[in-house]
């Protein structure tokens, strides 16, 4: 992800590998102690001030949503100079106000002292590396292994965060595929000063339960908050002259957005949808945007040949997330010239901000994990980390929602920003304080759409493949439509329970990976190839190769996604190159 790269210390080495992404603006800031170099996309720019002053210096990537709201609070036209004057109101976690995907930092020379932060949600990722002195920052792991390599300092495997991998798909907490980097949290910043570096929390879920509204009283709210957040994301590609665009599939999240979207007469809107051909994402998404009256494109993802693109996914990702659950987004958003076009419009996380992660009555911290085979290897840290959290429903979505769905803006984030209304912070602690009974099943969700938008009830949702108004019915602990029951008798008769293993699924992975020689010969022979690679730890080795071989096709492009970060960052391997 584009951003920017930091270090800290005592004449700087400066010694990082230079971008080769001709699309990226690129330029640099220095003094005596520091070198901070942007390697930004050219959009926003007003949005991401990267300026010296006398006491200050400034760097901002991303989109700030409210910018307007904080000029027009503090009483400037002048981004940089609201920055320093929300620093010297409110303190060092003054970015706090910002709304939207930012990330930054900021240098207040007078004291000596650098603040470094990402946002809420932490979508706009920051990793960093301390040593002796040094502290480097950046927005991509790859800027930090290119300035170790340049400078021969000595990097590791974290084998627990190969396990992370293994088993959730992503990474847990601070965790990174190397000892020597980790993440800054969401909702978390840094601040550095006489060479001690500090970690502190400015935004913290909060789902303690406010029984002090009635139904009606949070559905009102939702709505209000939901409109604000909506408006507020249309309004910052007005701002800078951009044609909107915007995700739908068969999902509630998406149609929402758009449905609020076009409501508040934002009509201009390029809509897309990828997934398997004439799979009800394809037909519940075309249907709605012609409804609307949008453009609408579609891009199928039949037999699974976008997958091939496992290099290019890895060398966006580092490896800390599966590469499968970011190729088909890779492989539609490079297909577009996106010039013209300003924030990509999601519906990321509504379905577990308004509805929830507790699906279940037993508690299972493993269930949002890809993979159960290796549990046993990520057990401790599991436990160790629930436990840091009031309960398990903040540690899953914190875990899977932040660590694990968001990172699937990364390959969008190659050339625009994306934001998701779910995730405006005021909506996002409202609807994390309705009560969890009125969460569960999508009950006050439901009720949501059919008191101020029952149009959009008409269509059916792709999860229960029916209307949101169909008479269901609980079956071991799923909600279920009745009328899809005589189908489901006869899928389990079939033991075609996993709708993977039928082209009936959005991407079904285990379908295509049995119907498509292309698809299964490519990643059998990148695992034969890259297998032989990795010699480091015999008995993560043969882990792996009893995942790979034993696994569904989601655990094979765990496995892939591996070997593939192994090669490219601990073998220093280029791509297409044999050892």
């Amino acid at each position: 992800m584009p951003g920017f790269v930091l270090e800290i210390g005592s004449e700087p080495l400066k010694n990082f590998s230079e971008e080769k992404r001709k699309h990226l603006l690129v330029e640099s800031i220095e003094g005596k102690n520091y070198y901070v170099q942007r390697r930004t996309i050219r959009k926003f720019l007003g949005d991401k001030p990267f300026v010296k002053t006398e006491d200050f210096v400034i760097v901002i990537d991303g989109v700030v949503l409210n910018k307007n709201e904080l000029l027009s609070k503090y009483v400037s036209e002048d981004f940089a100079r609201v920055i320093i004057d929300m620093y010297k109101q409110n303190g060092e976690n003054f970015f706090k106000e910002f709304k939207g995907s930012f990330s930054g930092a900021l240098y207040d020379m007078r004291n000596d002292k650098w603040i470094i932060w990402t946002n809420h949600y932490g979508d706009k990722q920051v990793f960093y590396y301390k040593n002796k002195g040094r502290l480097l920052v950046a927005s991509e792991i790859n800027f930090i292994v290119d300035y170790l390599r340049n400078n021969k300092l000595n990097y590791s495997l974290n084998k627990l965060g190969a396990y992370c991998l293994l088993t959730f798909g992503y990474m847990l907490e601070d965790n990174t595929l190397f000892n020597e980097i980790r993440k800054l949290k969401a909702g978390h910043y840094m601040v550095y000063k006489d060479g001690n570096l500090e970690i502190k929390q400015y935004y913290k879920l909060d789902n303690t339960p406010d029984k002090s509204l009635t139904e009606d009283e949070i559905i009102d709210g939702i709505e209000k908050l939901f409109r604000n957040a909506v408006k507020l994301e249309y309004e910052k590609d007005r701002e800078y002259g951009y044609r909107h665009i915007a995700s739908l599939s068969g999902g509630l999240d998406s149609r929402m957005s758009l449905y609020i979207a076009h409501e508040l007469g934002f009509k201009d809107i390029l809509i897309y949808c990828f997934s398997q051909s004439n799979y009800l994402d394809e037909q519940i998404s075309k249907r709605i945007a012609s409804d609307l009256g949008y453009e609408y494109i579609f891009k199928a993802l039949d037999n699974g040949i976008y997958l091939k693109n496992l290099e290019e996914v890895v060398a966006i990702n580092f490896g800390n997330c599966i590469y499968s659950g970011h190729s088909h987004v890779k492989n539609f958003v490079d297909l577009l010239n996106w010039d013209r076009f300003g924030i990509l419009h999601t519906g990321q996380l509504g379905d577990v901000v308004v509805g929830t992660y507790l699906t279940k009555k037993k508690s299972d911290p493993f269930s949002i994990a890809y993979s159960k085979k290796l549990i046993g290897k990520v057990e401790s840290l599991v436990v160790g980390t629930v436990n840091e959290y009031e309960n398990e429903e903040l540690f899953k979505f914190c875990t899977r929602g932040f660590n694990g769905i968001l990172q699937g803006n990364l390959p969008a984030q190659e050339y625009t920003e994306v934001a998701s209304p779910f995730l405006d912070h005021e909506f996002l602690s409202f609807a994390m304080k309705i009560p969890i009974e009125l969460r569960k099943d999508h009950y006050i969700y439901f009720k949501w759409i059919l008191k101020n938008r029952r149009e959009a009830a008409k269509y059916k949702w792709e999860k229960i493949k029916a209307k949101i108004t169909t008479p269901k019915i609980k079956l071991f602990g799923r909600i279920v439509p009745v009328n899809r029951l005589p189908n489901l008798v006869i899928r389990v008769l079939l033991n075609r329970r996993h709708s993977m293993k039928t082209k009936f699924h959005m991407n079904p992975l285990d379908y295509w990976y049995e119907t498509s020689h292309e698809l299964r010969n490519f990643l059998d022979e990148h695992f034969k190839r890259l297998i032989n690679y990795f010699e480091e730890d015999k008995e993560l080795r043969q882990d792996l190769i009893n995942l790979y071989t034993n696994g569904d096709t989601v655990e094979k492009t765990q496995t892939l996604t591996f070997l593939e970060a192994y090669r490219r960052y601990f073998l220093g391997i280029e791509d297409g190159d044999e050892l």
